[in-house]
């Protein structure tokens, strides 16, 4: 909670201490010590609270809430047709109340009762309350209407009156109110009055960031058509001073401004009209607490994916930081400090499952933000199916029209030897475990007309899963589930039952994945790889652990595919996840097309069109997901959702140029 201090120049009396310690000390051997001790820190504490005093010490702290005392006038003086209007002034305010402000109502005459405590009630049908109207107390109103204020809210009383009083002194009252920071305004009642303006409202965001651009809205009533100026001060420094015409009821203005420097900012409006009866009400202040810029990590494999995206957010005025996948902390005290993160082409296997839960956690939990910017190993092929990653994030991985999937041939081909058996890390689950959990994610990928294998290998090849159309799901993960860890390690043998299933199997796309943590004898693997590749079968190979064998590497690459080194067991599934998308051939689409809008956002506001893309990945849109941008065939570009008490963003285009090349050098 902020100190601040009315006459800080009065802090110079804390001075005065350095004497009285001074000479405490040089007479501390004459009297007992604790005695002088004691005689001490009370005029220490004597003087330090009288400094204080002096310089107006305030604990400053924002409240939100605003609670409204109408004080009605029902006396003998005010006519039916102003009660009336009285009722339907309050009626209408009432309406117009925000979602945390509250109202109460007091009726006075000679005397003032409570109609309505303060509440969040909204409707009002009729006053119930009958005070003694023979006179006009509007003293006893006032301090009526201070005692029903609870604490911790902004205090108005809004007294509706004729101000014919002749019973109090009003006067009095309405200093009370002042000096306990309660305003005061006042609507006439009276048949004679002129016209009458007041200020109702004045809006600002309680929170802003420094270079934050916001919108100040003033609200401004008015029971006669007239002009006005209507001034704004930022803390002491006139921002606006326009000439505005004022309709009779409701009018409201909006001012763009900017955030300033970090600290309290203090918003002051005045509304001077031509036709006004009481000036009194022609003014409100309110307040913001500006905090510094708001910091943005970027994750990025290498600075030229994200070099465009930074540029671009530093000119905003943001305080933009880099990382990679690698360096990015999971802890969520470092990763709160940041308002928001964004993911630049990031596959799943490089943030590992901690850190993706962190980054859920970082958008559900802590109210943050997440961008996740496409590309080539990002999104489906990036092996983000199935993960928290996936959870945050406003799309699904798969593609739902599976008539766009040409047909897949797929086999895994998965080490049961010893080794799998064990934990890749301390306490970790045994890597055969994760293998299968592994090919139970992918063949939720798969679609119906897809044919799917399981080769298990030790010294021998088992297929646990017979090459053949995906029907039934679930007994294919029964099947899987049955593979048990023991024997040794003969690739070869588990390579050949693949190719000799696969190579005349009838599908438009074959693809072979691999998987072993030890070594083996090569003797006759690369040129059963030649056979395979001649065949258009490409063929992946994940090595976990460092006791692969040296010729593995070479053999992906040799077979057309991509060689994984696993260091981390866990990271497994969201490998095989990757390597099914991209085997399906579905996902990185790349075509000519300029995204079609199809809902509104704050992202696009006065963006009429957009350039060209030149390709994107494949996903589809959550149902709970608001998709701003789709490509020619339907497809998300553009979305972003709630999640939690954060928000989280997908753009399935890249950063870097390849396929928006043209949004890079666009000035939009």
């Amino acid at each position: 909670m902020p100190i601040t201090f009315t006459h800080p120049w009065a802090l110079i009396l804390l001075l005065a201490l350095l004497p009285t310690v001074w000479l405490w000390r040089q007479g501390r051997g004459r009297v007992r010590r604790a005695r002088t001790t004691f005689i001490l820190l009370v005029r220490v504490l004597i003087l330090a609270l009288l400094a204080l005093s002096v310089a107006g010490v305030q604990l400053v702290r924002a409240v939100d809430e605003l609670a409204v005392v109408f004080l009605v006038d029902v006396s003998d003086s005010v006519s039916p047709p102003w009660k009336a209007s009285a009722l339907s002034f309050v009626e209408a305010a009432l309406a117009e109340m925000g979602p945390h402000d509250r109202a109460g109502i007091v009726v006075f005459g000679s005397d003032a009762l409570v109609d309505r405590p303060v509440s969040a009630a909204r409707e009002l049908d009729e006053l119930f309350s009958i005070p003694a109207t023979g006179h006009t107390d509007i003293e006893e109103a006032i301090r009526l209407g201070l005692a029903l204020f609870p604490g911790a809210t902004q205090k108005r009383l809004v007294l509706l009156s004729d101000g014919q009083e002749n019973v109090g002194t009003a006067e009095m009252a309405a200093q009370l109110a002042a000096a306990g920071g309660v305003e005061l305004d006042v609507v006439p009642l009276t048949p004679g009055a002129g016209a009458e303006v007041w200020v109702d409202a004045l809006e600002v965001p309680p929170t802003l960031h420094q270079g934050e651009s916001f919108s100040l809205v003033v609200k401004v009533h008015s029971t006669a058509r007239t002009a006005a100026t209507l001034r704004v001060v930022s803390n002491g420094k006139l921002v606006s001073d326009e000439v505005i015409q004022l309709h009779a009821g409701l009018n409201s203005y909006a001012l763009p401004l900017v955030a300033g420097t970090p600290g309290f900012s203090t918003f002051r409006v005045q509304v001077t009209a031509e036709q006004d009866t009481f000036y009194q009400n022609n003014q409100l202040a309110a307040f913001s607490l500006v905090r510094g810029a708001p910091r943005v990590l970027i994750v990025a494999r290498d600075a030229a994916e994200s070099e465009n995206l930074v540029a671009a957010l530093t000119a905003t005025g943001l305080q933009v930081e880099e990382t990679t996948p690698a360096r990015l902390s999971s802890d969520l005290t470092e990763l709160g400090e940041y308002a928001a993160l964004v993911l630049v082409n990031v596959p799943a296997v490089e943030l590992g499952p901690r850190k993706m839960a962190a980054l859920q956690t970082y958008v559900r939990d802590l109210g943050r933000g997440l961008v996740c910017i496409g590309g080539e190993e990002s999104y489906g092929v990036g092996g983000y199916f199935r993960t928290p990653l996936e959870e945050t994030l406003p799309v699904e991985m798969r593609i739902r029209d599976k008539a766009r999937m040409p047909t897949l041939a797929l086999v895994f081909v998965v080490d049961k030897s010893g080794s799998m058996g064990s934990g890749g890390t301390v306490g970790g689950p045994p890597k055969v475990e994760l293998a299968k959990e592994a090919v139970i994610r992918s063949v939720e990928l798969l679609g119906p007309g897809d044919k799917l294998g399981v080769v298990a290998f030790d010294d021998n090849a088992h297929w646990v899963v017979d090459l053949a159309p995906l029907a039934d799901v679930t007994a294919v993960q029964e099947r899987v589930g049955t593979i048990r860890a023991g024997g040794g390690t003969d690739i070869f043998a588990g390579l050949k039952a693949a190719a000799n299933a696969i190579l005349p199997a009838d599908a438009r796309v074959k693809h072979v994945v691999l998987l072993t943590d030890g070594g083996a004898n090569p003797t006759g693997i690369p040129e059963l790889v030649d056979e395979m590749r001649a065949a258009d079968v490409t063929l992946s190979v994940v090595a976990v652990g460092q006791d692969y064998a040296p010729f593995l590497e070479p053999l992906a690459v040799r077979g057309g595919g991509r060689f994984h080194f696993v260091q981390d067991p866990a990271s497994i599934p969201e490998i095989f996840a990757q390597e099914t998308a991209i085997a399906q051939r579905a996902y990185i689409i790349e075509e000519t097309f300029f995204p079609r809008q199809v809902a509104s956002s704050p992202i696009l506001a006065g963006i009429e069109a957009v350039p060209a893309l030149y390709g994107y990945v494949g996903t589809s849109g959550k149902d709970a997901a608001q998709v701003v941008l789709v490509s020619a065939q339907g497809d998300p570009i553009l979305a972003g959702w709630q999640y939690g008490l954060g928000r989280a963003v997908a753009w399935t285009s890249d950063a870097r140029g390849r396929w928006a090349r043209e949004w890079v050098t666009w000035e939009g």
